[in-house]
């Protein structure tokens, strides 16, 4: 059994300003469709967000987005690659029903972490208070 640890910590403003200055291109480049809807950010069916949502959001949306880029820093930190060959959105933070945050991989890191035969678990932590967000991701590897 082998156990990574990956912990990652956000300045909330920062974040605020990427939302402010890039809007939806910035939310679109590092977000799932399901991740925004789950920060709180309106989606039409189409998968568009009304123009007045593309820039100006809540407090409260912006700081589960800075804990989610926090929660996608640790994961790859976990991994061990850093973005090395991952794109933003191939690491998907999303919630259990019992509200406990969970990874979702896609792309070539998940097909390569499948080809091993290994299994691999996550646990994941996520927190903010004030101007800051938190996260820490540990991947137990089982052969």
């Amino acid at each position: 059994m082998e156990i990574r640890l990956g912990t990652d910590l956000v300045y909330i403003p920062r974040i605020e300003d990427a939302v402010q200055r890039f809007g939806d291109r910035f939310l679109q480049r590092i977000y799932t469709r399901a991740e925004q809807q789950a920060c709180g950010l309106a989606i039409d069916q189409d998968g568009d967000r009304p123009q007045a949502q593309s820039v100006t959001v809540s407090p409260g949306v912006i700081e589960r987005l800075a804990a989610r880029w926090a929660a996608k820093e640790a994961v790859v930190k976990a991994l061990g690659t850093g973005w090395r060959g991952i794109g933003y959105r191939e690491v998907e933070i999303q919630r259990q029903p019992s509200g406990a945050p969970w990874v979702c991989l896609s792309g070539p890191m998940a097909h390569t972490l499948a080809a091993t035969g290994s299994t691999y678990q996550w646990q994941l932590s996520l927190s903010h208070d004030g101007h800051y967000a938190i996260a820490s991701a540990i991947l137990i590897c089982l052969p």
